[in-house]
């Protein structure tokens, strides 16, 4: 009979104790009434044949039948086997991996003249071992006691759980309302501002009023740009149609000049021939004394002379007038490009104040993108500036060429005037 240990819920029935008491189906019934006689404990034994089980014979069934007459006699010196075809008991076969809950419900479900008949027991090396319903039920005794104190225990710990859940319950009751009184002051609180939040508002205040500012500003850039822009544009082309202006006037000024060129020749032949004559009156005065005739002559051919550069001088002035008035002309066109000038000076002018604003208020505010602002602003309005001050440049240049021409002319027309004062101190 092997040791029982100490059993749990997990254990089965080939952990339980048990007996071994295995004969074949020819052993005589003696030998097995002498070993029950030897082994009052044993419940059973178990008969086979060539390792097969036959079935198996309890200790009751079989003192019953060596109780009744005759039966040592029969029994005992015949095999087994006849006792045990007499009883036909059919064996129950369990195997060692049975839980003991299932293997006590498997035996109490047998017929109630068979529930106390022991186990036979297959073990896994197919070994055969009896095992008695009373031990058996006894092991699950002990297992349902311990599953008892088990359970007992738990509860135990169930209560004292449960009453340290009703402090925690009572905590955080206390807490709750803590909570809520904190809630309530935090609510009161809320409804008188703090002086951070007075400030916040205060800022934001300030900032809306930046951002409003801000907007008018970036509308008036945007106007006043547009505006300078636009005036830049039709200054650049009024300048354009002057300079076409200017270089019409300075073709025709081109021509004239080739006019006054022919006609300074022409005085400069009638000049030598007046020389020429002056020459010839003074010799023949020499050579012929009082005579009046060659005089006259000379004197006609000098008075044609004279009325021939008279003419000629009546020319230059009409040239002079015409250079005069077209002298006029380029003033006016140099003077209309000065005054676009001006109106597009003073329009950036304006779109510079307004940036110097916007770069106050940008400042006031420590922003960093002002130098993105300003700068293709700044650009424009210096190669805008450079374009007019060449235009206005070229047309200095052209309005003292042609003061330059007058005067010219009227050295030429002082030379005429001095050969007409001349002839006609010449005449008779």
């Amino acid at each position: 009979m092997s040791n029982q240990t100490q059993l749990t819920p997990d254990f089965t029935i080939g952990h339980l104790p048990y007996h071994q008491f295995q004969v074949s189906a020819a052993t005589l019934g003696q030998v097995v009434a002498d070993k029950f006689e030897q082994e009052p404990d044993l419940p059973g034994v178990i008969i086979t044949h060539e390792s097969q089980v036959l079935g198996m014979i309890s200790r009751v069934k079989f003192r019953e039948q060596m109780s009744l007459p005759d039966r040592v006699e029969l029994y005992g010196q015949h095999p087994i086997r006849s006792l045990l075809d007499f009883l036909r008991i059919p064996p129950l076969l369990m195997e060692e991996n049975w839980k003991i809950d299932d293997a006590v419900q498997e035996s109490l479900n047998r017929q109630k003249d068979l529930i106390y008949e022991p186990i036979v027991v297959v073990m896994k090396n197919q070994s055969l071992r009896i095992l008695d319903v009373k031990t058996l039920v006894i092991a699950q005794s002990k297992i349902l006691g311990q599953a008892h104190k088990l359970i007992h225990k738990y509860r135990v710990e169930r209560q004292k759980y449960h009453a340290l859940i009703k402090q925690e319950q009572a905590k955080v009751e206390e807490c709750n309302e803590l909570l809520k009184s904190q809630q309530r002051q935090t609510e009161k609180s809320h409804n008188t501002p703090s002086p951070q939040e007075v400030v916040l508002v205060r800022q934001a205040e300030e900032i809306a009023q930046m951002n409003q500012r801000f907007v008018k500003i970036a509308k008036l850039i945007s106007s006043e740009g547009r505006q300078a822009f636009q005036a830049t544009f039709q200054g650049a082309n009024s300048i354009c149609n002057n300079t076409d202006k200017i270089l019409g006037v300075g073709k025709a000024i081109a021509n004239d000049l080739e006019t006054v060129n022919r006609t300074s020749r022409t005085i400069r032949e009638a000049i030598e021939q007046v020389r020429h004559l002056a020459v010839q009156v003074a010799v023949v005065t020499n050579q012929m004394g009082n005579q009046p005739t060659g005089l006259s002559q000379v004197s006609l051919e000098i008075g044609r002379l004279a009325s021939k550069t008279f003419e000629l001088g009546t020319q230059m002035e009409q040239i002079a007038s015409r250079f005069k008035l077209r002298v006029h002309q380029l003033t006016e066109a140099a003077r209309a490009g000065a005054n676009v000038a001006r109106s597009v000076t003073i329009k950036i002018d304006r779109a510079e104040m307004a940036m110097l604003e916007l770069e106050e208020l940008i400042a006031e505010k420590d922003f960093n993108s002002l130098t993105a602002i300003t700068e293709p602003l700044a650009v424009r309005k210096s190669v805008i500036a450079h374009s007019l001050v060449k235009e206005i440049e070229h047309a200095e240049v052209a309005a003292s060429e042609l003061e330059d021409i007058v005067k010219q002319q009227d050295s030429s027309q002082y030379l005429i005037q001095k050969i007409q004062q001349a002839l006609k101190s010449k005449k008779p």
